[in-house]
């Protein structure tokens, strides 16, 4: 990486909230509209209403957590096994091998409880090696492997890193453990990828994303002594961190990142084409060979300087305008992204006052934050006549899917359904919101949206989402207790009802 790459990261200095002008908590006052402010927890409302309840007062359907039996049986009654004298895979495919009967047409739709027992769980991958083995992302600082079989959190942890910065205070409620990958190689390639951002005692941590290698004695462990420093990117504020990571079929890796925080894009990142915030990411997580650097801000914490490559087809790396790193720019707060098997690119943009909205992300598009809130004008006038996924007059590309805050107030993104239980629901992106509890589903042709609505509704609030190795989609979800804070943590299962 270049020392110029290096200044650059260095626009926006770590500061204290106060400094920035905020009250201190890190939530939007946005006070022009009248509206609800957006954000606690990934930039939702304040005072977001009780848990079972959706935005317009209505009740939802519930799962009982209190009960043994999900939704539906797991796994369904029928189900085929797979021969444990095979490696589990299908021998005219290679895919795992189906665990489910088939279910024909297109059933209801419903969620089944997998495990419980987890501390805010953002995230769910599947052991690229095992496709019934789940690695669970907790925002405080842990991952969790979640053997097959087990329907509780357990005690061990794969990873366990410090998210407070060894100070004592705890995290806000978008800061911590954000996100994980597996490398594309793995487990030929022993490494994995962090995005944390830590809660730091003089103000907002900043974003890192860290390699890490597995314990050459234990598999299922973390070396905790083998983390490298890939990128750091300073955080002006404590909120809209985005914080997802996932490696692409091109084998780069795609870093989601918000605006940095605050209200009404505070800090004017969104329309600002040399910062990190506001933007998707592409980068080359190997070391470009340069030496190592200083961190990006003084309040970072005393790993070695960060190293990576910025790939040569990143979309405006020949452009002297926009930062290299950028592959899509415009959001406010990306908090989940997803690659469909096509390499289709489905990002969550969590909104501020009145839309959310659902985006198929290319490269070099701009999708208009914070000109447009959804497909709808928000910070001066634009153009808000074109449909799906098309380019307005200023160049920004609309959404494939928005919804009011009349339906939640934000959205958690989700996974495309490639299950073999449902055939029918092949290509299905699934996607939630925060402050609801609803899950949403949508079909997308690459030129035409289906959409589904609102196919299934539990009391909890969803943080996440993910997928196993049989795509299924997954969804991360806890409950409130009398202090607003997140408790009991949950992996659902979308199933046929």
């Amino acid at each position: 990486m270049s020392w110029q790459n290096f200044a650059r990261l260095t626009l926006l200095p770590c500061v204290t909230l106060l400094a920035c002008g905020d009250d201190g908590n890190a939530t939007d006052a946005n006070t022009s509209t009248g509206g609800p402010t957006t954000d606690s927890t990934m930039g939702t409302t304040d005072n977001p209403p009780p848990t079972g309840t959706s935005t317009d007062g209505t009740s939802t359907t519930t799962v009982d957590p209190t009960t043994a039996g999900p939704t539906t049986e797991t796994p369904p009654t029928g189900t085929t096994t797979v021969d444990p004298t095979t490696d589990g895979t299908s021998t005219t495919t290679g895919e795992p091998a189906c665990p489910y009967t088939p279910v024909p047409g297109s059933p209801g739709f419903a969620l089944e409880v997998l495990a419980t027992g987890f501390d805010r769980p953002v995230l769910v991958r599947a052991d690229p090696s095992d496709p019934e083995r789940l690695f669970v992302v907790e925002q405080g600082g842990r991952i969790k492997i979640l053997e097959p079989g087990q329907n509780t959190a357990p005690d061990e942890n794969f990873l366990d890193i410090d998210v407070k910065n060894k100070v004592p205070m705890q995290i806000g409620p978008e800061q911590g453990l954000l996100g994980f990958d597996f490398h594309p190689n793995f487990p030929d390639d022993p490494r994995i990828f962090v995005n944390y951002n830590p809660g730091m005692w003089q103000g907002p941590g900043p974003t890192y994303v860290a390699e890490f290698k597995l314990d050459p004695n234990d598999p299922n462990k973390v070396d905790p002594t083998s983390e490298r420093l890939v990128i750091a990117i300073s955080q002006p504020a404590s909120n809209h961190n985005g914080g997802m990571i996932e490696f692409g079929p091109d084998g780069m890796l795609y870093i989601g990142m918000g605006d940095g925080g605050g209200a009404d894009d505070q800090f004017d990142t969104g329309r600002d084409k040399q910062s990190l915030h506001a933007k998707i990411l592409r980068i080359d997580v190997e070391p470009d060979g340069t030496p190592d650097m200083n961190e990006p801000c003084n309040q970072c914490e005393l790993l070695d300087g960060f190293d990576y490559t910025v790939p040569a087809d990143n979309p405006f790396v020949d452009d002297p305008e926009f930062a290299p790193e950028i592959y899509a720019w415009g959001f406010r707060n990306p908090w989940r992204f997803t690659f469909d098997q096509d390499g289709t690119l489905y990002a969550a943009d969590v909104g501020q006052n009145q839309w959310e909205e659902v985006s198929v992300v290319v490269g070099g598009a701009d999708y208009g934050w914070s000109l447009m809130e959804g497909n709808h004008c928000f910070n001066g006038g634009c153009d808000d006549t074109k449909g799906v996924n098309e380019v307005n007059d200023q160049g920004i590309t609309t959404p494939i899917a928005e919804y009011d805050h009349g339906e939640g107030c934000s959205i958690t993104g989700g996974t495309v359904y490639r299950s073999c239980e449902v055939p029918e629901w092949n290509g299905t992106y699934f996607y939630g919101d925060y402050c609801s509890g609803g899950v949403f589903a949508l079909s997308w042709d690459g030129s035409a949206v289906e959409l589904l609505g609102t196919v299934a509704t539990q009391e909890d609030r969803i943080m996440g989402s993910g997928s196993n190795g049989f795509g299924d989609v997954l969804f991360t979800v806890v409950q409130l207790d009398a202090f607003n804070a997140p408790v009991d943590g949950k992996i659902l299962r979308v199933v046929p009802q």
